[in-house]
């Protein structure tokens, strides 16, 4: 989730220093670094770079699979809500039926690496096929589509910064040990509207965002700021009109914090299993608050981490951009 109020990265020094400290004090940290340690674990228990992302394009029994997954992809980039959402289960499905297709591939080549990618196929496949069922009747509440693929140039800018910063730039406190946000390499493309993210190691992630009502209506019921919040298939926004208003140098941060959030945690720590996440995340948020809680800033998975390490990247670009419309303005005036 963004918090537009205490996002590092659009906060004056002062402000950035207080929000994202180099070491977290007070009641809990103590507890957060526990947590963040467990965490770090389930994400080696669940996650190898070595296991193959999707079956041979030679073995027939993936052919269902890959045809699933092409499809999911252009379909939910549609217009239409049902077939926007009904595509985001196809894309689920697909990677499920890679399970079998793995499975069998392993037995005949005898490798553990491809038997492993099938027991994780299986896992990440069963849950996000369980979650995209379930939002599949949430097409009744559609939200109008958000285009992140005009961003997909300056994303992958960002995603370059990334790799070039010192870690000590984004980790978020002593218990942070992360040597990278994102694997290195990982890069996008547009797909439509959407991002399809290349991670080395894990395959193709697609990206999308919707405006929603209901997270409007709650924001201003709550009297909160969040000006995103993650789904199983992106995030969703407030309006449609408040993120194009945005620069694209701002919105290619909340575009890649969103993204820790789905990739990172929702797929890497919850394999897939939303049912999990959100009860993980809502439970101790009314203890830790946005920038303690272990999503957000008090773990070493903390999503904040994009958002520290975009800084420097942030603010030279908001300059710049500010400078070239100054000058837009003064040329008006001068003809």
């Amino acid at each position: 989730m963004t918090a537009t109020a205490v996002t590092p990265a659009l906060a004056p020094a002062h402000a950035r220093r207080d929000a994202c400290p180099r070491s977290h004090r007070g009641p809990g940290r103590a507890g957060a670094r526990v947590g963040s340690r467990a965490l770090v674990l389930c994400v080696l228990l669940t996650s190898c770079g070595t296991l193959p992302t999707d079956s041979h394009a030679y073995n027939p029994l993936g052919w269902p699979s890959k045809a699933f997954q092409s499809t999911g992809f252009v379909a939910a980039d549609s217009g239409w809500p049902f077939v926007r959402e009904f595509g985001r289960l196809l894309g689920a499905v697909g990677e499920l039926l890679d399970a079998p297709a793995l499975l069998v591939e392993g037995v005949a080549t005898a490798s553990p690496d491809t038997l492993g990618a099938g027991l994780r196929h299986t896992v990440f496949g069963s849950g996000s096929t369980l979650t995209a069922a379930y939002n599949l009747p949430c097409f009744v509440m559609p939200g109008r589509n958000i285009d992140l693929g005009r961003d997909a140039e300056v994303v992958n800018e960002a995603l370059a910064f990334l790799e070039t910063v010192d870690p000590a730039e984004f980790r978020l406190g002593d218990f942070d040990d992360r040597e990278s946000v994102f694997p290195k390499g990982t890069r996008c493309r547009r797909s439509g509207e959407n991002l399809i993210y290349t991670i080395p190691g894990r395959g193709e992630v697609l990206q999308s965002a919707e405006s929603s009502i209901a997270f409007d209506w709650l924001n201003t019921l709550a009297s909160t700021s969040f000006g995103a919040q993650e789904r199983s298939w992106g995030f969703v926004v407030r309006t449609k009109a408040a993120w194009d208003e945005r620069s694209r140098y701002r919105r290619a941060v909340t575009i890649l914090h969103e993204l820790c959030h789905q990739e990172q945690q929702m797929r890497q720590v919850f394999v897939g299993w939303n049912f999990a996440y959100w009860p993980a995340y809502m439970a101790p948020f009314p203890f830790t608050g946005h920038e303690g809680h272990w999503a957000e800033g008090g773990s070493a998975l903390g999503a904040n981490a994009v958002n520290r390490g975009l800084t420097r990247w942030f603010v030279r670009n908001w300059r710049r951009e500010k400078s070239e419309q100054a000058l837009r303005q003064d040329s008006q005036r001068d003809s």
